[in-house]
């Protein structure tokens, strides 16, 4: 009897796995979701945000490579799980060859990797080959936008790459992309505290100029709240911790509205001590203050920073916070707004789809060489995260920093302004080349100390806005406008987004 119980169980065993392996032969041709077959896409880019709204002028062009390992029809074939692979470390070259003279705005790049160094783009016009585009990092996704450019040849050249890492790259993407037209404004959000309006860096000529491009003021680090849901002021320049007053505030609106008198302002309310936050008890009558201040101020929105909520009850507690204050004041067209980064958020699907605009803080964000805000750690990354966890764009700000962190472990946690004034910046340790719209390193001493700063730079914060503009984003942010470069350098980050905004954007 047990060897028959053997012998059935076998056949049973057999007969199950010539199921399984039909099964399987099935699921090569679907991919599995949550159980349930579904057609397997093609080897293309699935997720809208690794794709662009345009022809791929590459499909009607030749590519060759200066050396390779893999096919150059490996760049173009809309997959990225191929590449071209170069024979050495820097000086290759990817040519792209129009049957005729293309215009092209836009390309988009695929290393197979992190681990270029350094890239740029030339093109073969009239006047022969011109340099017209340079950066450093091309990592896994790299949007490059810029001034339209028509030629024959497309050149990308590859300066460098890690040491001990092959050069290679998954795909080349080449567009002329028309200007867009938004439903609703795009939006420029800046932040200023209180007490910049009276640096002398920041003259109304300066300012002026910002809130040409600027649509939204976000005051900072001078309203907070407190257990029982009061409202307290504070200034960094007053010689008492609690001015309690919003006489400073109102100063500072005035300047602004002087300056540009339709620019929104929106003020960002932090609670005064986070182990002591007060919510929910303390919900309506913060709400209720808070409506108050902006209804007595008439200014447009409210924004929160509490870096971060530590439990799922103090999440709910913050997003259920924000939803009482929008009935409350969103019926007047003031809107409620929130900074986050793009880690542990805990917010419940009804925030999510209660909170007007979110704040993308796209810096802190380390990559393995130290850079605070690469395109892809400091926007790619961000953006997929925020859309992932059921945010629409419309709802998203992609953020950027106009200051600098220092890969300098004697400096530690230093933050330097991007624009130094009064110094000299260069882009090289030796100190031999100056400091471009282009580059994302500056080379410097600051307080004392040679150091090498990664910051966003006006070539980098100019594909950032086109990225955002790509995939519909509400807007752009930038903390702080304070250390930026002035307007009349093309340096600035500020300048850079209002540039791409006038190229990419309908008026």
């Amino acid at each position: 009897m047990r060897g028959k119980k053997i012998a059935a169980l076998t056949v049973a065993a057999m007969l199950c796995a010539v199921i399984c392996l039909a099964a399987l032969t099935a699921c090569n041709d679907t991919a599995s979701v949550a159980g349930k077959g579904v057609e397997k896409p093609e080897n293309v880019f699935v997720n809208d945000l690794d794709t662009v709204d345009g022809t791929d002028l590459t499909d009607s062009a030749t590519v060759s490579t200066s050396s390779a390992h893999g096919s150059a029809a490996n760049l173009t074939d809309g997959a990225t799980d191929t590449a071209w692979t170069a024979e050495g470390i820097d000086g290759e070259c990817i040519t792209i060859t129009f049957d005729t003279a293309v215009t092209f705005n836009t390309v988009v790049l695929r290393e197979n990797g992190n681990y270029i160094t350094g890239f740029r783009f030339e093109a073969e016009t009239e006047d022969g080959r011109e340099e017209f585009y340079r950066q450093d990092r091309m990592e896994r996704y790299r949007y490059c936008s810029f001034d339209a450019v028509t030629a024959t040849e497309l050149y990308i050249s590859i300066d460098g790459v890690n040491e001990g890492r092959n050069i290679s790259v998954s795909e080349v993407e080449v567009y002329n992309l028309a200007p867009k037209t938004y439903e609703d404004e795009f939006r420029v959000f800046a932040y200023y505290n209180v007490g910049d309006f009276r640096n002398p860096a920041l003259d109304k000529a300066q300012l002026t100029a910002q809130l040409d491009v600027v649509t939204d003021i976000i005051l900072f680090e001078y309203v907070y709240w407190n257990a029982e849901g009061e409202l307290t002021f504070t200034r960094r320049d007053s010689e008492s911790a609690d001015v309690a007053s919003t006489a400073y505030l109102e100063e500072a609106i005035a300047y602004i509205k002087s300056c540009n008198p339709d620019v929104r302002i929106c003020l960002d309310i932090l609670p005064g001590n986070k182990a002591a936050h007060g919510l929910p008890e303390c919900t309506e009558n913060l709400t209720n203050n808070i409506a108050d201040l902006v209804r007595e101020l008439d200014v447009d929105g409210v924004e929160f920073d509490w870096e971060y909520p530590s439990t799922p009850s103090e999440w709910k507690a913050y997003g259920d916070m924000m939803l009482a204050l929008k009935e409350k004041i969103g019926e007047e067209g003031r809107y409620v707004s929130v900074a986050l980064s793009n880690f542990n958020v805990g917010f419940d699907k009804e925030h999510i789809e209660g909170i007007d605009f979110v704040q993308i803080m796209g810096y802190d964000r380390f990559d393995p060489d130290g850079n605070n805000s690469s395109f892809r750690s400091g926007a790619y990354l961000p953006m997929r995260y925020f859309v992932n966890l059921g945010f629409k764009p419309s709802q998203l700000v992609a953020g950027m920093p106009a200051y600098g962190r220092p890969d300098n472990e004697t400096v530690g946690e230093y933050w330097t302004n991007y624009y130094h004034n009064g110094g000299e910046v260069w882009a090289d340790e030796d100190r031999t080349q100056e400091f471009t719209k282009w580059d994302n390193v500056q080379y410097l001493t600051y307080g004392g100390i040679d150091m090498k700063v990664y910051v966003t730079g006006g070539a980098m914060a100019y594909d950032k806005t086109a990225y955002a503009i790509e995939q519909d984003f509400a807007g752009v942010m930038v903390f702080r406008n304070l250390i930026d470069y002035p307007m009349d350098d093309d340096r600035s980050v500020i300048r850079a987004i209002g540039e791409a905004i006038d190229a990419l954007i309908a008026q």
